[in-house]
């Protein structure tokens, strides 16, 4: 924690400094620009300067900015294999507007301006992953890539899709390279400080641009072997709620019909290793200046070991006497347990208290893969491109979870704010048992299932451009048409066993106990056991059959004495089909005010979407006497029309100077899995269930923004840009009253929440030192600032109930939105020379919710505390084809603390990440 501090006042000292330096570039340029203003061939002749390394790519990056009809921000590869990062998520992470998750050793969710709706396009067109509506960045190795671009607004010859925006990977491509053979390749291994781990990486390119009778061709093979290994510790506590038990735990408590207390706490331990081998091969031929086609094929697949360990002390239910309750304040009435003692009621029995660690083992895997096709053909003034492209991908999981109880247990103190874990958190002292005790154990719960998702989607798309004039008011009209069909499958089912008394541990074929140890950095921290997965598996039938015969209950959707678990038609098995069929106009335009040029586009997209959703399912039923649960296949079809017009304009005040406005309406449509027509039904005794939503409506969005910009020098920018977004129909947990042979169910399902409203500024600033002299203008920096000024939900209804107006008067943040930091900025420092590069980065994120989860008490969502991050990097090339690099990650080894509540009635914990230091070489020739 104090290096921490010590760290960002050190760099917060270095950003006036930074922001004073990088603004003289903008200031000489401008002088020289009233003074001495190069000719057009000048101009022309400074933008062909050769550059490399980070200069170049940086370079590139600006001038996609800067050409482009949309605002969008870009990252280029410095070369072939090389990002300024490790991968997608993290090296866009630095990018104005987003913010990003971290976890299991990388980065995770991606948001772009507050919102978590964002779109994957590989080469432009949409890419996605089992039965999502995107892919995971983190798949997609960063040695394949050519640039990633990140689109805050879209223009009608664009798919729809992600109201946040999209995030659009390019790979590399043989024509793109220098002519004769090009062959390059790295290898890196990452060092990680917790777990002592170590992930290796591989990757190769072979490429070959030639000359032939028939037309330039080329053909590239590229691949790629990435291996993360990782170990993170955490502590924390769960889902505040309201304390369901009866009054006769509590200990001379008067009113505890508001009283609010966490569900459980967690001592945790969370490893694994992901495997990632993926390529990318492509042929060009470029029959003429006029005509070229493409052909590649790519796959992405991902591996993972996943386990997970928790010492887990839950409090709601607990049979346990209630004691020595201490209060905090909460919103309203609500009063907030901070700590208590909970002791077993009957001494008889020492083995009711549910305490113990519950531990999960999960296998899964992913492949993407896409066939792609594209031809383009250009003469005079029309251009016609014709894509077709066909992607299919899997996602397969299966998991183990057994859950432990401490035998002989007679209570445990539980303070939810102790200084004993870092930050605060919750603290246990067992009472009775001791959780490094391997004798004191006993088998309460095992589960195992499965799930598989299947995807295959077809695409052609046809696309048209007439240039109407060069110099006339009408520039260019274009036009496309576009059709896809995607056919999903989600087949998933699952088995439990539990005991009413916990099994002793040694009456358990192919028990086999591990030590656990937690490690967040706090004091007096335990240590637990669990079941080795190796231990099970090598005796799974033993054990499978002992389950079968010897549990007191089960339950889910498979029995025990089933050698697989069939998962064809089971609990939340669906199978969907969409189409869609979509045409888009737009004309180019282009005018004077005065002397000032003005540019842009006007269009629309307008698509239709239809289908059909399959699927099982349930209901309790009471036949004979006796209760029944009975199955029943159920079809739903749907279509929708969505139109979503577009207006972009470009100001150039100046060579250097302009302004760029746009005004965009966009759709998110719902996940497969929300509008599932899957609904569980239970009659006994509740009249409620839960499933999907097959009439959710797609989110629609409309925004406007501007972005004044300044370019200066060779990739140098000044920016300044505000937005505001305003989508319509969120999808959030809810309920709804659904009739079912004449009686009415109250059914938990995704629900469209009422509008929504993003608002905020960016400011942007980047460059080399070009008027210092050597070796100073070999330096540079980047310092970027997002300002969300508002970003919320508006829902009607929370966890099933109406929201009141004294609801809304007295919790703060009710309608903050999911994901949005306030305030988010990046500053680095570089210096690049083809010898030697260096670079030293700074991230910051503000606080941010993490859900709105329809289980927590209203008022209690959790919110993680600001976080940043310091890396740095240093390049050297010895000879001309080999660059060796040393990196290092999380150097201040920042911690992910979270609290309850926007005004911290309680902390959650704390999850402590790895430091990472990585050795790397390159070679290119």
């Amino acid at each position: 924690m104090h290096t921490n501090r010590n760290a960002r006042r050190w760099v917060l000292a270095a950003t006036g400094l930074i922001a004073a330096v990088i603004s003289a570039p903008a200031i000489a340029q401008e002088v020289t620009a009233t003074t001495d203003a190069p000719t057009a061939a000048e101009a022309e002749e400074l933008e062909t300067v050769v550059v490399k390394g980070l200069r170049k790519s940086l370079q590139s990056a600006v001038n996609k900015k800067r050409r482009a009809a949309q605002i969008v921000d870009a990252i280029d590869a410095e070369d072939a294999g090389k990002l300024p990062d490790n991968n997608v998520t993290e090296a866009i992470s630095r990018i104005t507007g987003v913010q990003i998750t971290r976890a299991r050793g990388e980065g995770g969710e991606v948001m772009i301006r507050g919102m978590s709706d964002v779109q994957t396009t590989l080469n432009g067109s949409p890419n996605n992953a089992g039965v999502g509506r995107a892919a995971s960045l983190n798949d997609i190795p960063a040695e394949l890539l050519k640039s990633v671009q990140v689109y805050k607004t879209r223009t009608a010859d664009q798919v729809e899709g992600g109201i946040a925006g999209t995030v659009n990977v390019d790979l590399r491509r043989p024509l793109d390279l220098k002519k004769g053979w090009t062959l390059a390749g790295s290898v890196r291994n990452v060092y990680g400080s917790i777990g002592d781990t170590e992930s290796p990486y591989g990757s190769a390119l072979i490429a070959k641009r030639f000359d032939t009778e028939l037309g330039e061709m080329g053909f590239l093979l590229n691949l790629s072997y990435q291996e993360n290994n990782y170990n993170e510790q955490y502590v924390i506590s769960e889902t505040p709620a309201l304390f369901w038990c009866c009054s006769t735990q509590w200990d001379s408590v008067p009113d505890q019909a508001n009283d609010i207390s966490i569900y459980r706490s967690q001592y945790g331990v969370e490893s694994g290793k992901v495997r990632r081998p993926s390529f990318n091969a492509a042929y060009q031929w470029r029959v003429n200046e006029y005509l070229d086609f493409v052909l590649e094929a790519s796959s992405f697949t991902s591996k993972e070991n996943r386990a997970y360990s928790a010492l887990n002390t839950r409090i709601k239910d607990s049979p346990g006497v209630l004691s020595n309750i201490v209060y905090g304040d909460g919103p309203g009435t609500r009063r907030t347990i901070t700590s208590m003692t909970v002791t077993d009621p009957d001494t008889t029995d020492t083995n009711v208290l549910p305490v113990g660690p519950t531990s999960r083992d999960d296998r899964n895997e992913a492949e993407n893969t896409r066939l792609n096709f594209e031809t383009h053909w250009r003469k005079d003034r029309t251009t016609i491109n014709f894509t077709a492209y066909r992607d299919e991908n899997t996602f397969n999981n299966q998991w183990m979870t057994q859950t432990l109880r401490l035998n002989g247990l007679t209570g445990f103190n539980i303070d939810m704010n102790s200084n004993k874990v870092p930050g605060g958190g919750p603290f246990v002292e067992y009472l009775g048992a001791s959780p490094d005790d391997a004798s004191a154990y006993g088998l309460k719960e095992f589960e195992d299932g499965k799930g598989f998702e299947k995807s295959d989607e077809t695409v052609f798309a046809l696309d048209l451009t007439y240039r109407l004039s060069e110099d006339k008011f009408l520039r260019a009209f274009q036009t496309g048409y576009r059709r896809s069909e995607r056919n999903l499958s989600r087949s998933y089912g699952y088995r439990y066993a539990g005991f009413n008394n916990p099994v002793d541990i040694s009456d358990v074929p192919g028990a086999e106990l591990e030590l656990v140890q937690s490690n967040v950095g706090g004091s007096d921290e335990p240590s637990w056991y669990r079941m080795s997965r190796k231990g099970l598996v090598s005796n799974y039938d033993a054990f499978r059959n002992f389950l079968f015969t010897e549990r007191d209950y089960q339950g889910g959707s498979g029995d025990w004495d089933d050698v697989v678990v069939d998962t064809e038609r089971l609990l939340g098995s669906f199978e969907s089909n969409e189409k869609t069929a979509a045409i888009y106009a737009q004309l180019t335009y282009g005018f004077k005010i005065g002397e000032i040029p003005v540019d842009g586009i006007i269009g629309a997209r307008n698509v239709r979407t239809w289908g059909d959703s399959t699927t099982m399912n349930r209901r309790n039923q009471l036949v004979g006497g006796v209760y029944q649960e009975t199955s029943y296949e159920v079809t739903q079809e749907g279509s929708g029309m969505d139109f979503m017009p577009n207006a972009n304009a470009v100001i150039h005040f100046t060579p250097k100077l302009q302004l760029r406005l746009a005004y965009t309406v966009n759709i998110q449509r719902p996940n497969f899995t929300d509008t599932s027509t899957f609904v569980f039904y239970d009659t006994l005794g509740c009249n409620c269930g839960w499933g999907g939503n097959p009439n959710l409506r797609p989110n629609k969005e409309t925004s406007y923004d501007a972005s004044l910009e300044y370019y200066f020098g060779r990739g140098g920018i000044v920016s300044a840009a505000v937005y505001s977004k305003e989508p319509d129909g969120f999808i959030i947990y809810g309920y709804d009253n659904v009739d079912y042979n004449g009686t009415n169910y109250r059914i938990g399902r995704p629900v469209n929440a009422a509008g929504g409203k993003f608002e905020g500024i960016e400011l942007n600033a980047q460059g080399f030192f070009e008027f210092l002299p050597s070796p100073w203008d070999n330096f540079g920096a980047q310092a970027n600032f997002t300002h969300n000024t508002k970003a919320e939900i508006l829902f009607e209804y929370y966890n099933g109930q109406p929201i009141t107006q004294s609801q809304i008067d007295t919790i703060p943040g009710i309608f903050d939105a999911p994901n949005n930091s306030k305030n988010t900025y990046n500053l680095a420092l570089y210096y690049d020379t083809p010898k030697f590069s260096a670079r030293v980065a700074y991230n910051y994120r503000d606080t941010w919710r993490a859900n709105l989860d329809g289980y927590s008490a209203l008022g209690y969502s959790t919110y993680f505390e600001p976080t940043e991050r310091l890396d740095a990097a240093i390049n050297w090339t010895p000879v001309k084809y080999m660059t060796l690099s040393l990196e290092g990650t999380n150097l201040t080894e920042d911690m992910s603390q979270a609290h309850y509540g926007a005004d911290n009635l309680i902390p959650q914990g704390v999850r402590v990440a790895a430091r990472t230091v990585q050795l790397s070489a390159r070679f290119r020739y």
